[in-house]
């Protein structure tokens, strides 16, 4: 068994393992025969590196995420692609509406996403594949502009509450020195 490493151009390693042992790879390989080995420089590697990237610069740049942590998990063997996870949780803002971002996030997932929360720390986990990468940007975008859109209808309705509150408080106080008063002139 073999072991390639090689360290990509934003510092991350990509792992290969040839499982093959040298001795039986002499016998199935002739010197003139190539392997087919990943090429970092493949264009359809660098869209899902360049994706990953706009993605955890969305995150960190977010008004609704804080501590923001991630990590680039390379390609292991065939049966797993590379992968991105991130974990954050939500600033002091946008913590009460943790259970409103849990139901967009889970309502309308897309196949190379795997979400799980924590509802004690609030905090979220994602792990985005690298054949969800292109589709994982818009995404979060889209989640997070109608978390915004919540907020702020949220907010606009606890005013108008509070102000029909105070118009009725006024309004019964009206009232009260009116029927008083009519019965002190009686």
């Amino acid at each position: 068994m073999s072991i390639t490493t090689n360290i990509l151009a934003n510092g991350h390693s990509s792992t290969i393992v040839n499982l093959i042992q040298p001795k039986v790879r002499a016998n199935y390989f002739k010197k003139s025969d190539t392997v087919d080995q990943p090429d970092i420089y493949d264009p359809a590697f660098v869209q899902n590196e360049n994706a990953f990237l706009s993605l955890i610069q969305f995150f960190k740049t977010s008004k609704i995420a804080n501590a923001v942590f991630f990590r680039f998990v390379p390609a292991g063997n065939l049966a797993y692609k590379e992968r991105l996870v991130l974990q954050f949780s939500l600033t002091k803002r946008y913590a009460p509406h943790f259970a409103l971002l849990r139901g967009l996030l889970e309502f309308g997932k897309f196949t190379g996403i795997a979400i799980s929360t924590d509802a004690i720390n609030k905090t979220f986990e994602l792990e985005i594949s690298s054949a969800g990468a292109k589709n994982a940007l818009p995404y979060f975008k889209t989640i997070f502009f109608e978390l915004l859109r919540e907020a702020a209808f949220k907010s606009a309705l606890n005013k108008v509450i509070l102000v029909q509150r105070e118009v009725a408080k006024i309004q019964q106080q009206s009232l009260d020195g009116l029927f008083t008063s009519l019965s002190n002139n009686h």
